[in-house]
Formats: structure tokens, sequence, C-alpha cells
């Protein structure tokens, strides 16, 4: 687990005690000794037990913090596109640490962010591009430290690092549709159910939307063009909503959308923003241009109303089949009175006529 390749850089202010640079007495150097292993073994026991980088961050900077009390400790992780930090500045009340963490993404904190009177006294970069650790001292209160400690702190921490990495890629897997890289079902059923059960998301708004005629397209031009559409799709859908929805394949062709905390006036509008986007784009297969539209049901679950997911589902389903069977390229709600509120402060060129659903 431990190579020679690892950098160790350590920067003003650490000291390393390697046997010919301090004179120790054979008893205070085997104390010495014994005091680091018996951290080292508890640091990694610590770290291993979670699999999520945060958590992995707090344990290790308290574990540290138990070990050489700091002033400020700082996990940069480059591997991503962005780089991301994790600051956690501890505080000590009735002997007890109280350190929480504080991210930062597409930033790396530098020693000009730390104030004058605190030095940099540790940076060990960890092996494989995975990033830093930087470990900041009040002046006069750095602690000495052994290479072999530094060594094998870098190393257990790399390797918890790679493990949550690899779960975290996992797990994203496990929840996302492999084609459209969109929520899977099993994330939006869960989804669901969670924010219809609690008052204060509601309203929750649910949008199906469904393609028109999509067969023709696989018919047509080949399941990699009705591949590729799916894709264009899912990228239009996941730009017309806002962060805190969620987008998932519903299935074959179908799509779904949960609106937290919107009422039906404002899924609408969202709807038919969706729906006249996907009427313009064009695809071009073999040459020849291709128009696709969609069909989309809206049902919604009203603040102090109780509904089982089913229904809510069973619901826009209803709408959708009603914009199905009076024409397509339409969005439809249900029940046929769910739209009360004045829309025209929307503006028909963007969001298009209002449909009820009669189901």
């Amino acid at each position: 687990m431990l190579t020679e390749n690892f950098d160790k850089t350590v920067q003003s202010g650490i000291k390393l005690k390697n046997g010919s640079a301090e004179e120790t007495s054979a008893p205070e150097y085997m104390h010495a000794l014994l005091e680091e292993a018996r951290f080292i073994s508890s640091f990694m026991a610590a770290v291993c037990t979670s699999l999520e980088i945060d958590d992995i961050c707090s344990i290790a900077a308290r574990a540290l913090y138990e070990y050489s009390p700091f002033y400020r400790i700082v996990f940069t992780f480059s591997s991503n596109p962005e780089v991301r930090t994790v600051t956690i500045s501890p505080m000590v009340q009735k002997g007890i640490l109280a350190a929480k963490a504080k991210i930062t993404v597409g930033a790396i904190c530098s020693q000009s962010d730390v104030p004058e009177s605190s030095l940099a006294s540790a940076h060990l970069t960890l092996p494989d591009n995975i990033g830093a650790i930087a470990i900041y001292f009040k002046a006069g209160q750095d602690k000495t430290f052994s290479e072999s400690l530094l060594v094998s702190v870098t190393a257990c921490f790399s390797q918890t690092i790679r493990n949550a990495q690899e779960h975290g890629k996992m797990k994203d897997l496990a929840m996302r549709d492999g084609l459209t890289e969109l929520s899977n079902r099993r994330i939006f059923d869960e989804t669901l159910a969670q924010k219809v059960k609690y008052p204060d998301m509601h309203p929750v708004s649910l949008l199906i939307i469904d393609l028109d005629n999509f067969k023709q397209v696989n018919d047509t031009f080949g399941h990699q063009a009705g591949d590729q559409v799916l894709k264009t799709v899912a990228k239009i859908l996941k730009e017309s909503c806002r962060g805190q929805d969620l987008v998932a394949r519903f299935g074959g062709e179908e799509f779904a959308i949960i609106l937290s905390q919107t009422k039906a006036v404002t899924a609408h509008a969202i709807a038919q923003r969706i729906r006249n986007r996907l009427a313009k784009t064009v695809f071009t297969f073999d040459d020849r241009p291709l128009l696709m539209t969609a069909s989309i049901g809206l049902a919604t679950c009203h603040e102090g109303s109780s509904i089982f997911t089913a229904n809510l589902v069973k619901q826009a389903d209803r709408a959708l089949y009603q914009a199905k069977r009076t024409g397509k390229n339409k969005v439809c709600v249900y029940p046929d009175d769910l739209l009360k509120v004045e829309t025209t402060g929307f503006g028909a060129d963007n969001y298009g006529a209002l449909t009820s659903a009669h189901c």
C-alpha cells in the first residue's frame, strides 16, 4: 500500500524526526514511535468507516486534531473537472472538538487565505492526482511529525478516498438511465413518494412527457437515430427545468418531471416551454430534417391534500392520454379545473394556449 513515489512536500514549520536529526533518549524515542503507531492504527480504522468524501474529511480532521490540534485543515480534490475543497476550522469547547466542513467548489484554498498569524505547517500531495492536504498551525503551536507518520496518513487517506470515489461512481450508475443519464424509474418513484409525503414540499406537480410518433423515427432512420433523439430530448428537459426539479426517463420514449413547491399554473408554463422548444428542434439524419413533438400530461398534489403517488401518476397519465387523443403536441391537465389562476401574464407566444383534460 505504501510506495516510495509518494510526493511528501513538507513546507516551512514542520519538523521531521529521523533519529539523526534530533538527539533523544531511547525510552523517549520508543515512546514517540509507540504513540505514532497507535495514532496511525486508530486513524486507519476511523477513516475507513465511511464511503462519503465529506464524512471522510471530517473524520480525518477530527483524528488529526486529537493527535495535534491545528488551526485549519484544507482537503483539495482535483480529480474532477472542477477543483473542490473541504476546509475545516475546528474549535475546542469544553474539551470536545466541534468541526464543520465548509465546502468550496472551483477554487483552491491558498496560503493567502489564512491569517498571517498562522503558518502553513504541512502540505501533503496525494498520489494519482487525487489532491492534497494542507494543515495550518498557529505560530508556536506546530507539532513534530515523523516522515513515516506522514507517509502512512497519506497512503491510508488516499486509498479511502479512492474507495469513496469508486463507490460514488457505482452509486451514480445505479441511479441513472444508461442512455440519457437522467434519473431512472426507481429514483423517480422514491423521490415522488418523498415529495408527496411531506407537506412542506407541496404543491407537487408532475409532468409526464411522451414523444409523438417516435416509432417512426426508429423505423425510418434506425435505432441509433432514435437513441440520439432521446439523448437530445433529455438534454432539453434538463435545461428547461430548475435545479431542484427531478427529470427522469419514465420508460421507452416517456419522460417524467417532478416539480416540488410548484403550483399547477407554473408547472403548466414549464410544460408549454418544453413543448415549444421540442417542436422547434430540428434533427438531421441522412441529410434529411426531422421534427419531433411531444404530448404532456400534468397533475398536481395541492397543499393540504393527501394522495398516493400511484394516483398522481395515474392522473398525469390520463392527461397525457387526453393530449394524445385530441391531436398530440399539446399540454393537457387533470382535472379540467386544475388551472384557475390567471395566466395571461405568461404570454401566449412562450407557453401556448391552455388545454384541459376531461377524463
